[in-house]
């Protein structure tokens, strides 16, 4: 009888830790700082990958975990799940840590991340990072300096993820309409308003539009000068350093929308609609959006998006972060794939069958990239662009407690003065800070 009951034990211990999405590989006795390539080639070890990619960027993932499957010297194997959308994948990590089911590997915004630290799961990299295994030194310095600055940009200054590629903000424009009417492309926040007004004199109705209310809430005031926040949750625009930059924003985006020339998406929902059938002749969106420009008569291009005093443009997209398994042979290899999102070919290829710019700089030259953006048209344009912001201009949001529902208030400021051109800005400003208080 205890000959039975120990193997039901074994049996039900077994079955927990194949269920429960980690590594398949028995619990390691070698130390971490023990560990050579040797002893990881021969725990011949899976993970588990949880994303939210779907259609080509799926596609595209797939495509590079194939790749490190194929050719990382450790005999790693990744097998990639898509759980569906960004919600439904966080939802269903937060679900797995609480079960203690989690994946090895997740996709999640690093504000999502902030909520996978309590379970004490969320692997720390920065040691990974400088180990003899995964990225060298020199391929590190190759990765594009926000993206590496947004993975540590946490309350505790560790990094918790790594980047396989990011879209930006650009803008796209009617050429056609620009070049019959002779106008300059701006590059400034200052000749945008003046472009647009006189588009919207020759037309007589909005000329530019914005996608997005939750970046232009934060990036409109930082590109006048102002500071936003910082990872300690403390929140810059409105005092006494930071108020008057604020304001001028809030003015000049008042301004536009007063005398008829700028506009948000609306009920069209994006701005791409509008613009394709030429309602409007620029805009303001993700490099990533272009499927759905289908421009009627027209040649679209894309540019740089405008930019302020202090130029500052939002870099987007999910990242990649670890749950640590408690094995040191797992989490290496964890950290291992997670670091090949940093890789030139990897990246690249990504780049390259997506609308989003590669992690690493060295991403551009690889061969699949060039052939894409060889392709032409205005996806790869827009790619290429993204992929070609100087260093100090691409820009991201700190982390920190409540972060999201902070950025919600500050694009409720900019909706509403859209909604309603005469709207008391001071008064916005007093019901957000009220808001944000109350988080």
């Amino acid at each position: 009888m205890k000959r039975i009951l120990v193997f039901l034990m074994v049996a039900l211990i077994s079955f927990s830790a194949f269920a429960s999405g980690a590594a398949e590989s028995a619990s390691s006795s070698v130390a971490a700082d023990e560990i050579t390539a040797d002893d990881l080639r021969a725990a011949n070890i899976t993970l588990e990958l949880w994303h939210a990619q779907t259609n080509e960027n799926g596609i595209a993932l797939d495509m590079v975990v194939d790749l490190f499957n194929e050719t990382n010297e450790y005999g790693i194997t990744v097998n990639a799940t898509c759980q569906g959308g960004y919600s439904d994948c966080h939802n269903k990590i937060v679900s797995a840590l609480a079960a203690g089911t989690a994946p090895n590997i997740g996709q999640a915004y690093n504000n999502n991340m902030m909520t996978y630290m309590p379970s004490g799961k969320l692997m720390d990299l920065t040691d990974y990072l400088q180990d003899d295994f995964g990225i060298t030194a020199e391929e590190l310095a190759q990765v594009v300096p926000s993206y590496l600055e947004e993975n540590r940009a946490f309350p505790d200054g560790k990094t918790y993820a790594t980047s396989l590629g990011k879209s930006t903000e650009v803008m796209f424009y009617n050429k056609t309409f620009f070049d019959e009417h002779g106008l300059e492309v701006p590059t400034t926040y200052e000749e945008l308003a003046e472009v647009a007004k006189q588009i919207s004199q020759i037309t007589g109705r909005p000329s530019v539009g914005f996608d997005s209310m939750d970046n232009l809430g934060i990036y409109g005031p930082v590109n006048f000068g102002a500071r936003y926040a910082d990872v300690d949750g403390n929140l810059y625009l409105f005092d006494e350093d930071n108020i008057d930059a604020t304001m001028e924003f809030y003015r000049w985006w008042q301004k536009g929308i007063q005398e008829g020339y700028f506009r948000t998406a609306g009920e069209d929902q994006y701005c791409s609609g509008p613009f394709s059938n030429g309602t409007i002749i620029a805009y303001i969106g993700s490099s990533a959006g272009t499927a759905y420009i289908l421009p009627d008569g027209f040649e679209c291009a894309v540019t740089y998006s405008p930019v302020g005093v202090n130029p500052a443009v939002i870099q987007q997209g999910g990242n990649f972060c670890g749950f640590s398994t408690g094995d040191p042979l797992v989490d290496l290899a964890t950290s291992i794939f997670l670091e090949y999102m940093y890789d030139a070919e990897a990246s690249g290829l990504y780049a390259a069958n997506t609308g989003y710019a590669p992690s690493s700089k060295a991403g551009l030259e690889t061969q699949a990239y060039k052939d894409s953006i060889a392709a032409g048209g205005i996806g790869p344009e827009a790619k290429d662009v993204s992929a070609t912001y100087p260093d100090g201009v691409l820009a991201y949001d700190p982390v920190f407690e409540n972060s999201y529902e902070t950025r919600l208030a500050l694009s409720d400021i900019v909706e509403a003065i859209a909604l309603d051109k005469n709207a008391d800005i001071e008064a916005l400003i007093a019901e957000a800070q009220r808001t944000i208080a109350a988080l």
